[in-house]
């Protein structure tokens, strides 16, 4: 066992192997339906952090099959502000990666095994912290006196957690960096325009930087769920709130051509879209590192979403992203091969098959194994891990 002595008490982890770890690790107290996150609370004595907290409320998603994806919504509760930390020890100040899960807005945990920070802690020295934060109507919900883009102000919150406590477990607030995957990394662009000082450098692995509605949008969205659920949505059990987001999921077109559900520009905390925001120089001018794969589509052909195009949706955006940024900008595009296929589909070069290799959580049927695959992770962990060290 290790403990963490943080501004509002004592918490137990798991010591193994050179990392500490600490999960179900609260950032914010219990969520309240519809309603804004709020400052976690002190407790008395030593709580352990042995085990992560539930996921966000979620239905079945259509991923769950990816290796390292690998999660059980009917664990999932409405308590979900819960954060993991990994770290070779809570003396000293170290870089800090904060790491936001994707799954389009609907699925997904900081706790899949995916997202594991134990080697970028254990052979990169980094304190690495996976968050959870709401999805779907429960996040995203427009309207109605609820706060909008109740997802992006637990991600908030998260970040005011890290500036407040990372120190209690060796990690240097002053140089944390922002990451993302997929819906995730969509996120680190919004948070670019909503969250300047709350992090250092930011990364964003293959976002969908078209990924964003309008008020119109988002109010047209979150009407076919009130029509569907025809009850208050602030008392109806939550069975019943997931099936009328699956309602307005099938009513409405996928923002950015991809997502089910999305972060709205409210004029309020989302002020403009963040790609404006990133070309007129609104946004954070932090070092930006951007990434996709060479056939990021293949995997949504793999589950039935034909029709899609790498190039409309990841790459091209993604340049344009880095050539616009006002501050440091890189794209880099992974061209390794899964060996996997799903339903008949070969993965290839596919959406998800680098972050293993980033994050040193490879060897999966995903990646595949051997010599080629353990130096190719080697080389992308080792890059991964100096921009979050140096930028």
């Amino acid at each position: 066992m290790t403990l963490a002595h943080t501004p509002l008490g004592v918490l137990r982890g798991v010591r193994a192997g050179g990392v500490s770890t600490f999960k179900g690790v609260r950032y914010a107290a219990p969520a309240r339906r519809l309603a804004a996150p709020e400052p976690a609370r002190p407790w008395r004595g030593v709580a352990d952090a042995l085990t992560p907290g539930p996921p966000a409320p979620q239905r079945p998603g259509r991923m769950a099959w990816v290796p390292g994806l690998e999660i059980d919504p009917a664990a999932s509760a409405e308590d979900c502000l819960f954060l993991n930390v990994w770290t070779p020890s809570c003396e000293g100040r170290r870089p800090v990666l904060v790491f936001l899960h994707g799954g389009a807005f609907v699925f997904g945990s900081g706790a899949q095994a995916m997202y594991d920070g134990t080697a970028l802690a254990r052979d990169h020295g980094l304190v690495v912290i996976t968050v959870n934060y709401r999805l779907g109507l429960p996040g995203f919900w427009h309207g109605d006196g609820v706060p909008a883009n109740l997802a992006l102000r637990d991600q908030i919150a998260a970040l005011e957690w890290v500036r407040d406590t990372a120190a209690a477990f060796g990690g240097d607030p002053r140089n944390v960096t922002l990451a993302g995957h997929s819906a995730g990394g969509t996120c680190v662009l919004a948070l670019m325009t909503c969250a300047p000082g709350l992090f250092a450098r930011a990364a964003a692995m293959s976002p969908v930087p078209y990924g964003f509605r309008t008020p119109a949008e988002a109010t047209a969205w979150t009407a076919a769920a009130r029509s569907a659920l025809g009850a208050d949505p602030f008392e109806v059990p939550l069975a019943d709130l997931l099936a009328a987001e699956e309602a307005a999921v099938r009513a409405c077109a996928p923002a950015g051509g991809l997502l089910p559900a999305a972060p709205v520009v409210d004029g309020d905390l989302l002020a403009v879209h963040p790609l404006e925001a990133i070309r007129s120089g609104a946004a954070a001018p932090v070092p930006l590192l951007l990434t996709t794969t060479a056939e990021e589509t293949r995997l949504f052909t793999a589950i039935g979403q034909d029709g899609l195009d790498t190039g409309t949706l990841f790459t091209g955006p993604a340049r344009e992203l880095a050539d616009a940024h006002h501050g440091p900008a890189e794209h880099r595009v992974c061209g390794h091969r899964s060996p996997m296929s799903h339903g008949g589909i070969e993965l290839g070069a596919c959406h998800l098959v680098d972050v293993p290799l980033y994050l040193g959580t490879h060897g999966t049927p995903l990646t595949g194994t051997g010599p080629q695959v353990e130096a190719l992770a080697r080389s992308m962990s080792t890059g991964f891990a100096r921009f979050v060290t140096e930028g």
